[in-house]
């Protein structure tokens, strides 16, 4: 009689320890509007907290009125840690239809945790409709 109750305390205390690996998707998208923009600067918090796993990035956007070419985007990462990395890259071209363009690939992690992306697209019109992030987690086997 003791072991069928213990059986269930069992099963539950397994399913919760498979919860926390559940618990973060494998991809993350994010949109930040204009207006909820600091400054013109579209801020992401970014949940990396693998650092077995290699990771992609890629932005996304659409242009208002007229496509946007070579938009200059200041990117700056802020680790768990505090430390800053900062760097210019480009999206080739922004259509009014929008446009998804790969950031990074295959990135580790340095430090685990949760990491601030920050971007700061450069020459955008007041009709440019805000900026977003796809971060996808790899492992390797798919």
């Amino acid at each position: 009689m003791q072991g069928r109750r213990i059986l269930p305390l069992l099963l539950a205390a397994a399913a919760l320890g498979w919860l926390p690996g559940c618990s973060q998707p494998d991809s993350l998208e994010l949109f930040v509007r204009r207006d909820a923009a600091r400054d013109g600067v579209y801020v992401y918090s970014l949940p990396l907290t693998d650092t077995t796993c290699a990771y992609d990035f890629w932005f996304y956007s659409r242009a208002g009125r007229e496509p946007l070419e070579n938009l200059q985007l200041n990117v700056q990462w802020i680790a768990p840690s505090g430390k800053r990395f900062s760097e210019v890259v480009y999206m080739r071209t922004v259509s009014t239809l929008g446009t998804k363009e790969l950031y990074r690939s295959g990135m580790v992690p340095a430090e685990a945790g949760e990491w601030q992306l920050s971007v700061r697209p450069v020459g955008v019109k007041e009709d440019f409709p805000g900026f977003g992030v796809v971060c996808k987690k790899r492992d390797g086997t798919r």
